[in-house]
């Protein structure tokens, strides 16, 4: 078989292939569009890009001697581990449980109140970081 009946067999091998098919994750995360911050690909990068550097940070942290450096690459290897923990959930569950996301956590996660809670005075409680929407009581 020559190089190019084997280069025109792969490619039609490549057309026949199926999308893949995610049991595991949630359907809401699956019905996100891959334009998404948090869309399957997206995190699915993300997993890749924080298994790499785990996998590197635990070298390193193995050979290095004891000392303020030597902590600092197991606060990082722990804390990277973790959201790599935190990428798995979501996509089991579609519940983001961290306070950061994005390939190397640079975004912090902004909540939004739904349904205002209200003390006994009758004022509506606030709390900081978090987006209110007016709401208007129709009778």
């Amino acid at each position: 078989m020559s190089d190019s009946q084997q280069v025109d067999k792969m490619a039609k091998v490549r057309a026949a292939k199926k999308p893949p098919v995610y049991k595991n994750i949630h359907s809401d995360v699956k019905d996100l569009p891959d334009d998404h911050s948090l869309s399957v690909k997206n995190v699915k990068d993300w997993e890749k890009h924080n298994k790499d550097i785990v996998k590197d940070l635990k070298n390193k942290w193995r050979r290095t001697d004891k000392g303020k450096e030597k902590d600092t690459l197991q606060r990082e290897y722990r804390q990277r581990e973790d959201y790599i923990n935190s990428i798995k959930v979501y996509l089991e569950s579609s519940v983001w449980r961290d306070l950061f996301w994005g390939k190397d956590q640079e975004n912090t996660v902004r909540y939004r109140c739904t349904t205002p809670a209200y003390d006994e005075e009758g004022l509506r409680k606030i709390t900081p970081n978090t987006s209110y929407h007016t709401y208007t009581i129709t009778d």
